[in-house]
């Protein structure tokens, strides 16, 4: 229960995303991120575990990082609650993919043309997400 009904409700999200977030970067930025990042995974030892069309999971990760960044909830209006982890579970992720992961996040962060505040929210919470993947 919100204590407070004029304060927004606050999410595990606020601990990386701080409120207006999403209005700073906007839809279109974090797309062009997510469209980066699928660009260095197709070419990385993790594109076997994909679709061969790829440009659904792209979309998919897309809604999703728009969602978590204080966006519209196009993941959960799409796909219904996220449930990252039982999503994930029938793949096999362990520390070394999801090291090979991050690393694509990485470059993708290098690449795209945003503040240095900006990338370490998204970096920090995709460190913490990435660790909740990992299943063997």
């Amino acid at each position: 229960m919100n204590p407070d009904p004029e304060q927004p409700q606050q999410t595990s999200n606020q601990k990386y995303f701080p409120q207006g977030f999403f209005e700073a970067l906007g839809e279109e930025k974090i797309r062009e991120l997510v469209k980066i990042f699928y660009s260095y995974l197709i070419q990385s030892s993790l594109r076997p575990m994909f679709p061969d069309d790829i440009q659904e999971s792209e979309i998919k990760a897309a809604d999703f990082m728009i969602q978590v960044m204080g966006g519209p909830k196009y993941y959960l209006e799409k796909r219904g609650p996220a449930r990252m982890r039982a999503r994930h579970l029938p793949f096999a992720i362990d520390e070394k993919a999801r090291k090979e992961w991050m690393s694509c996040y990485r470059q993708a962060l290098d690449d795209i043309e945003m503040s240095e505040e900006n990338k370490n929210h998204i970096w920090n919470f995709l460190e913490e997400q990435s660790r909740w993947m990992v299943n063997r």
